[in-house]
């Protein structure tokens, strides 16, 4: 291999660490570098042999020129009897050794492991590599070749100096993987927020939408986003006073309110800007600088009742009247939403505020919005401009 084949193969290593689509494409050409028949990137528990070949594009683990079919008997039954594997167990991580010095060829030819899952493929030959170990589990690299091609000692000195490498690019994909995981939870959790929540760069420019905040930009009403992702009101005062509060957060660390009134509604959005205090470094990529969070007082929240229920001892119907209440809704218009009387939802609530420990009405609301309002999902209903 030339100085240009092995630049490229190394940066094929790197290039799948930060983008998983190209495992496969890598596996495809480190087997064309060791002229291999198959090539599996897949792990293996040693406590039981289990082993997992199949993956998705989101995954290191991969296996290419393998029939799938195959894949699926070797991870069913053949890793439990691959002969290779318990005399490989201790291999310590970054090193790599070839099959035929890990079971004797004549004994290795009689077996099962041989003659019903390697022999149908033409496979005989095998290098392997333990790139990542933990407990019993092992991250392995396998590369089968023919019985009429064994490895060289100057492809497995290549092989050797490749596996540094790809022992860092799976490192660094499996870090890139717990921050994407983290990342994916934190946005969940803003979505779930019963406000509109937008982020800005020190730009002023949206790097973040969470869904009820992409309710209330779809309805158009009061608050909007321009083509280059800078807010706008209904009118040019209070898109510049809006944009200013947002400036005074990035620059000074400011934060503070305003209402932006619609055209659709009597009531006003309370838009809340605060500053996050983000200083990103050149090159570092739009982080979040300032969080700008929209109320819309017309949306009530969604609060699942069965909460309710299983933190109080509120029976179904005393949790559902509960939810009503938290959602504007008086006792008088419950009972005709619900279809009986006054009288019994009066005697609902009764149990309601003996259950919460609370005397009032008021004081049950506010009980509610403080000890669950920041975590219920937001309303289903679809927003539709009028």
């Amino acid at each position: 291999m030339n100085k240009s084949q092995y630049d490229s193969l190394i940066e094929a290593i790197y290039d799948a660490a930060v983008m998983p689509e190209l495992w496969s494409i890598f596996l495809e050409q480190l087997s064309d570098t060791f002229k291999s028949r198959g090539t599996a990137l897949h792990l293996v528990d040693f406590a039981s042999l289990n082993s997992t070949c199949r993956s998705d594009e989101s995954s290191f683990i991969q296996t290419v020129r393998t029939d799938p079919e195959t894949v699926v008997s070797y991870e069913r039954y053949y890793s439990k009897v691959n002969v290779w594997l318990e005399n490989s167990k201790n291999l310590p991580e970054g090193e790599l050794i070839t099959s035929d010095r890990l079971f004797p060829v004549q004994e290795f030819v009689k077996t099962e492991w041989y003659n019903d899952w390697l022999k149908p493929q033409d496979y005989f030959h095998a290098m392997i590599g333990h790139l990542l170990k933990q407990d019993t589990l092992t991250v392995r690299l396998s590369i089968f070749r023919s019985k009429q091609q064994p490895f060289s000692a100057d492809e497995t000195a290549l092989f050797a100096r490749l596996v540094p490498h790809l022992r860092r690019s799976c490192m660094i994909h499996k870090k890139f993987s717990e921050v994407k995981s983290v990342l994916n939870t934190d946005t969940e959790l803003l979505n779930r927020l019963p406000v509109g929540l937008v982020l800005f760069d020190k730009c002023g420019q949206a790097v973040f939408v969470n869904h009820r905040a992409e309710s209330l930009i779809r309805c158009s009403d009061g608050f909007r986003l321009n083509t280059s992702g800078r807010c706008q009101a209904d009118n040019a005062n209070e898109t510049r006073a809006l944009r200013q509060l947002i400036s005074n957060a990035i620059e000074l660390g400011h934060g503070n309110a305003m209402n932006l009134h619609r055209g659709n509604s009597s009531r006003p959005l309370s838009a809340i800007v605060v500053s996050l205090q983000n200083q990103p470094l050149p090159f570092i990529g739009s982080v979040p600088s300032v969080a700008l969070f929209l109320c819309d007082p017309d949306l009530p929240l969604n609060l699942d009742d069965s909460l309710l229920t299983q933190c109080y001892g509120l029976s179904p119907a005393e949790a559902k009247l509960a939810v009503a209440l938290l959602r504007g809704q008086t006792v008088s218009d419950y009972a005709q939403t619900r279809g009986i009387s006054n009288n019994t939802v009066k005697t609902q609530l009764k149990q309601v505020l003996e259950k919460t420990q609370t005397h009032r009405q008021s004081e049950l609301i506010q009980l509610l919005t403080t000890g669950f309002g920041m975590l219920a999902a937001p309303a289903k209903t679809v927003i539709t401009k009028i």
